[in-house]
C-alpha cells in the first residue's frame, strides 16, 4: 500500500499538480501578508478588539474559500482514479499480490494525504501571518485543515465511484460542481427557499430526504467557522439564528461520513468485481 501512496505524489509531481498547488496557495499567502495590515492600529485597538478582527478575518477567509478550496483540491485530484484503471496501469496493479480493497485504499489514502499537505501549508500559513501580525494565536483557525481534508475526503468519495463506473474525471468535476455549488447550497437553505412555497408534503419528504443522505460541505464550512469564533457546536440540534436559518451542527458532520463510507464500500465491491 505504501507504494502505491508514493506513487500517486509521483505521479502528482509528474503532472505538476503538486507544484501548481504550491504556486496558487504561495500567491494567496502573500496576497493574506500585505493585505492585512494591522500595525497600523497598533496601541490603538484593545486585545479584544483585535480577536474579533481576527475572527473575523479567518471567518470571512473561510467563507469564501472553504468551497473553492475544496473544489480546486477535486479538480486536480479527479484524474487519479480514472489514470489507475487505464488499460496497462490497471493490469499492472492488479497482477500483483495485493488485493482490490489495499489498491483502491491506498490511492484513496495518497490523495487524501496529497491534497492535506497543501492544506496545511496554506491554511497554516495564514495561521501564521495572522498570529504573528496581531499578537493572538486563535487555534480554533487551525481546525480548518481537519475540516477541508475531511471535506474533501467525502466529496472524493464520489469522484472514485464516478471514475470506476464512467472512467471520466469530467463527470467526477461536474458532479461535485453541481453538489458544491448548487444542489447543496439548496437543500441547506430549503426551508427558506423550498417550503416557504411548496406546501405539499411528499415534496418536502423528497427534499428532506435528499438533504439527509447527501453529503453537507457547505455545513462543515459552517461548523469550522463557528470553531473560529469559540461557539459550542450542538450536537445534533440546531440554533436558529437572526436570519431564521438553522445554525450549524455536529449532524452534517456524521451524516457527511456515513455518506462517504457507504458509496466507498460499494466502491471498493464494483472494484472487487470489475472484470479488467
Amino acid at each position: 500500500m505504501l507504494a502505491i501512496i508514493k506513487n500517486t505524489f509521483r505521479e502528482a509531481l509528474a503532472k505538476k499538480i503538486f507544484i501548481g498547488y504550491y504556486i496558487f496557495y504561495g500567491i494567496v499567502v502573500l496576497v493574506m501578508l500585505f493585505a492585512v495590515n494591522l500595525d497600523a492600529v497598533e496601541g490603538v485597538m484593545s486585545f479584544a478588539d483585535v480577536q474579533k478582527t481576527i475572527i473575523s478575518v479567518e471567518s470571512g477567509f473561510v467563507t469564501l474559500a472553504f468551497p473553492l478550496i475544496l473544489f480546486f483540491a477535486l479538480i486536480s485530484a479527479s484524474s487519479f482514479i480514472t489514470s489507475m484503471v487505464d488499460k496497462g496501469t490497471i493490469d499492472l496493479l492488479i497482477s500483483k499480490p495485493v488485493s482490490r480493497f489495499k489498491i483502491l485504499t491506498a490511492k484513496y489514502i495518497g490523495s487524501t494525504l496529497f491534497v492535506a499537505a497543501s492544506i496545511v501549508f496554506l491554511i497554516g500559513s495564514i495561521w501564521l501571518i495572522l498570529s504573528l501580525k496581531s499578537g493572538y494565536w486563535n487555534a480554533g483557525f487551525l481546525f480548518t485543515i481537519v475540516s477541508l481534508t475531511f471535506a474533501f475526503a467525502v466529496m472524493y468519495s464520489i469522484s472514485i465511484f464516478i471514475g470506476l463506473t464512467t472512467q471520466s474525471s469530467i463527470i467526477s468535476i461536474l458532479v461535485n460542481f453541481f453538489l458544491i455549488f448548487v444542489f447543496c447550497p439548496v437543500l441547506s437553505a430549503r426551508e427558506q427557499l423550498i417550503f416557504t412555497f411548496v406546501k405539499n408534503d411528499g415534496v418536502k419528504f423528497i427534499f428532506n430526504f435528499f438533504y439527509y443522505i447527501l453529503p453537507k460541505p457547505g455545513e462543515i464550512k459552517d461548523v469550522t467557522i463557528a470553531l473560529i469564533a469559540n461557539e459550542n457546536v450542538p450536537l445534533w440540534k440546531g440554533v436558529v439564528n437572526e436570519l431564521g436559518m438553522m445554525g450549524p451542527t455536529w449532524m452534517s458532520v456524521f451524516t457527511s461520513f456515513l455518506f462517504c463510507a457507504v458509496l466507498y464500500s460499494y466502491s471498493v465491491y464494483y472494484f472487487a468485481k470489475k472484470d479488467y
